[in-house]
């Protein structure tokens, strides 16, 4: 071979190798080649490469030089940049890699999850089945969900962006340190919904704890009522889940209905309104029930102004706009009364009769009465007359859980010994023995029961009790939530396969072969819902039309429900949204929630349809203005004011300038004007004569019940109610999204407003009103010191130049929320 052959055998040409390493060798050991050794027909030594010669200097100023020099400098920069690029590639392909994988990853993980928590119900015939085939993940548990209403805080729409400032100062005084819980009600609506549907779900229970620590409105509470009422119905299908059944467009669904049960150690009149719609009430056996009807309550400061000489000149048409009342009045006038009466006749006429349809009971209006003046009711009378199902000592659940669960593990063990009994043949001690132990687990389930009545009574609520496992409402709602966005991830996945499929027709036929067919339906219409919560001020005005301008842009929004929550506001920021919804192109529908008077109802005159609920607030057409004067408190302490050119209108707001009769005639005449506008707006949007308008205006505030009498709105019914005529009336596709509006709340704004109470604000009205009513509410010992300095800064450093307060404002805590605010 090649390797054991003699290499200066071969071919001279093929052996220059050899002289190479041996001219090596010797230059290492430092000796010379001997002379001739090239002879003999053997090759010399190759020669050193010759060198290269040294390029001459190039001389200054050379332009080709340059030229190249530059070419060299781009060149190298270029295949600098290449390899950057390469690398940033290769490594950002790597990345979206990991990050493809990991978000797969945890979809289905995630989906995995929803999965086996809403799995379906359990079969019938599981009980047959033995252990192993009975413990299939899928295989739902018989839950109960928790409706902590001692601890939740029911909001129309939740402020992203904004610190709920009340709820972290409640949070931890008493009550063992339990946190608030807030929660939109119609997120509230859609779990108890979701719940009525959800096999999972066997029962739904309420605690009421010692009473509910957020106060809920009556409109809330009626959108509530009828979820619960929906989930005791459950073994039905409802058309229009906001409204009273009617069990001719009932459909029937397989199944019993869901027992639902609310338990408090005592209720309140609007605790006991949200209570009674349970199937049962549970009223621990001290507790008390105090249901003493609707009661409203107003506050007046005209004492505490003309103690301070402070005069509030009220400008206001129509008789019974009561807002202002608290600035000019001492207590209730004549007008006033009247309406605040009326008011509340009607709200507690409306909860009467919600209570006995829900508790199928026989009361007239005496029985009412007397249970009104009565007083509080104790737990046994109010059960002698039906106003509650039982008495417990302590809150049953915990242990109506535990009872569920031993009673399900004695009946497990003796279809297991019944089993064991069925096996064996011809062995009658074998079976003398399993009936031994089947009768002793029956007694001991008889022993449980027993047990459990000496503490809590035999009572229907307690055998229908169903569930053996709980759930909070924070637990479900987040399974819900994650259930959502696991779909929402689903329609966008299938969005982008359905642009790569209509891209190339290979594609598509890739894409079926690996089986990734998108869906192909259309894309669904949208309602937006637009919700308005507080008083109209320029910020909450600015954020609506917003919301609104983005909606008119988007193609697939067929129709806009707006929902308000609010008794009103400011002229002009009314206005503006409401010129902004006349130019939105779209029908729109209006929902009100607990409040939608004066300039609430005033947004909503360009409505195609409105629904209020029987409780709601609404009305109030009327406007006023205040003008505020406070020299003579000036002048108590040795300040004047004075103004050039006088008789102008220009200081007219001044709290320092005495009103003239020019410029009450002015004030007056534009709050006429106003007026007439509104009135005339009303006209135009409801079907009624400006006459007709006249005779339920005025100021006056109507229920939604008497609103619906009157005209002022078309029908009764909440948030879903309004949703569904708008997908009834103005959507195609099969599939309707609702989209919710604002997206994403002005927070910063509240946050520089809160700056500005620590760092100080330049004084105005607001800081004299702020200032009296510090100095009057406050305590004696603060009244002649910070309370006083406090109002004699305000009035030496005013701004000159107040705009006017005109107001569309239901009530005084409204009118004061906006002069509060400088809005």
């Amino acid at each position: 071979e090649w390797h054991s052959m003699n290499k200066e055998s071969l071919p001279t040409k093929l052996n220059a190798e050899y002289y190479r390493r041996k001219n090596l060798s010797m230059a290492t050991e430092g000796t010379k080649p001997p002379a001739g050794a090239g002879g003999g027909g053997v090759e010399p030594p190759l020669p050193p490469p010759p060198q290269a010669a040294a390029r001459p200097p190039s001389p200054p100023g050379n332009p080709q030089a340059s030229k190249a020099n530059s070419r060299g400098v781009f060149r190298r920069a270029l295949i600098g940049a290449t390899n950057v690029v390469g690398r940033t590639l290769r490594i950002g392909g790597m990345a979206f890699g990991i990050v493809s994988a990991v978000t797969i990853a945890t979809y289905y993980f995630h989906s995995s999850q929803v999965d086996n928590y809403f799995g379906p119900a359990a079969s019938a015939d599981d009980d047959d089945k033995d252990d192993n085939e009975s413990s299939k993940p899928f295989k739902s548990k018989k839950r109960v969900l928790v409706l902590p209403f001692n601890n939740l805080k029911v909001i129309e729409r939740r402020k992203r962006g904004q610190f709920d400032f009340q709820s972290i100062a409640q949070k931890g005084t008493g009550r063992g340190n339990q946190p608030t819980i807030a929660m939109e009600a119609k997120e509230l609506v859609k779990i108890i919904h979701h719940a009525a549907s959800d096999p999972n779900i066997s029962a739904l229970y309420a605690d009421f704890g010692e009473g509910m620590r957020h106060p809920m409105g009556y409109a809330h509470i009626e959108e509530i009522r009828n979820a619960i009422r929906i989930f005791n119905e459950s073994h039905r299908v409802h058309r229009d889940p906001n409204v009273n059944h009617n069990p001719v467009f009932a459909m029937m669904r397989n199944g019993d209905p869901k027992p639902s049960y609310a338990f408090g150690y005592g209720f309140q009149w609007n605790e006991y309104f949200l209570a009674s719609a349970f199937s049962y009430v549970h009223l621990q056996a001290r507790g008390n029930l105090n249901l003493f009807g609707h009661a409203t309550m107003n506050m007046f400061v005209r004492g505490a102004l003309d103690k301070y000489g402070i005069k509030a000149h009220v400008f206001r048409h129509g008789k019974y706009k009561n807002a202002p009342s608290i600035l000019t009045d001492k207590t209730y006038s004549k007008a006033h009364l009247e309406s605040v009466q009326s008011m509340t006749s009607s709200l507690n006429n409306t909860i009467c009769t919600c209570i006995e349809n829900s508790r199928a009971l026989n009361f007239d209006n005496v029985m009412w009465q007397s249970i009104f003046e009565y007083g509080s009711l104790t737990s046994s009378n109010s059960a002698e007359i039906g106003l509650v199902d039982s008495i417990p000592p302590v809150d049953p659940l915990i242990s109506l859980l535990d009872f569920n669960k031993g009673q399900e593990g004695l009946k497990n063990q003796i279809k297991k010994w019944d089993k064991v009994k069925g096996k064996i043949k011809g062995s009658e001690k074998a079976n003398a023995q399993v009936n031994t132990i089947e009768k002793l687990l029956e007694e001991r389930s008889e022993n449980a029961g027993e047990k459990f009545e000496i503490k809590f009574g035999r009572h229907e609520s307690f055998s229908r009790f169903p569930a053996t496992d709980t759930t909070s409402l924070e637990e479900y709602r987040y399974m819900l939530n994650k259930r959502n966005t696991i779909e929402g991830m689903r329609k966008i996945t299938n969005g982008g396969l359905l642009n790569l499929s209509a891209r190339s027709s290979a594609t598509s036929m890739m894409l079926d072969s690996l089986g990734l067919t998108p869906d192909m339906a259309p894309l669904s219409d949208k309602v937006a819902v637009v919700t308005v919560d507080g008083s109209i001020g320029s910020s909450l005005s600015y954020e609506i039309i917003r919301s609104l301008r983005q909606i008119r842009k988007d193609a697939r929004v067929k129709a806009v429900v707006l929902r308000v929550d609010s008794p009103g506001g400011g002229v002009v920021s009314s206005e503006a949204i409401l010129e902004e919804i006349k130019i939105l192109d779209k029908p729109v529908i209006c929902s009100m929630s607990n409040a939608a008077a004066s300039g609430g109802y005033y947004i909503a005159m360009n409505s195609e349809k409105i629904f209020a609920n029987p409780t709601t607030l609404t009305g109030s057409i009327g406007v006023f203005g205040i003008k505020l004067d406070a020299s003579e408190l000036a002048n108590s302490y040795g300040i004047s004011g004075d103004y050039y050119p006088h008789g102008s209108h220009a200081a007219a707001n001044h709290p320092l300038t005495p009103l003239t009769p020019a410029m009450k005639d002015n004030t007056a005449r534009m709050v006429l004007d106003y007026y007439d506008y509104f009135k005339s707006i009303v006209a135009n949007g409801r079907p009624l004569s400006v006459d007709e308008v006249e005779k339920v205006a005025q100021g006056r505030v109507w229920t939604g019940e008497q609103a619906k009498e009157v005209g002022l709105v078309d029908a009764l019914g909440g948030l879903d109610r309004a949703i569904s005529y708008a997908k009834t009336a103005h959507t195609k596709t099969e599939q309707v999204d609702v989209d919710h509006w604002p997206k994403e709340s002005v927070g910063l704004l509240g946050s520089v407003g809160l700056l500005g109470l620590f760092l100080g604000q330049k004084p105005s009205n607001v800081g004299i009103v702020q200032a009296v009513l510090a100095t009057a509410i406050g305590r004696e010992g603060n009244t002649k010191s910070g309370s006083v300095e406090q109002l004699l800064s305000a009035l030496t450093e005013l701004k000159f130049a107040e705009k006017p307060l005109f107001m569309l404002a239901m009530d005084e805590e409204t009118a004061m929320d906006i002069i509060m605010r400088g809005e």
